[in-house]
């Protein structure tokens, strides 16, 4: 899984309904990103909006569609 934001993908540890866990969170304000997952070459896209953007100092990054 990645998250694409700005032209940057930033591989997900872990995703939830609401939010996400980058493997290594960089700061980054509010901004519209995409999660792409493929699962045995299937991929699927979808966009999201972090609504606090991204902060090294949280665990969590919460997301919103």
């Amino acid at each position: 899984m990645q998250l694409y934001v700005n032209g940057e993908a930033l591989p997900i540890a872990h995703l939830g309904p609401d939010f996400l866990i980058l493997k290594s969170p960089c700061e980054h304000p509010p901004a519209r990103a995409e999660i792409v997952m493929s699962i045995d070459g299937n991929e699927k896209r979808w966009k999201v909006h972090l609504v606090e953007g991204i902060a090294v100092g949280h665990r969590k990054t919460r997301i919103a569609l």
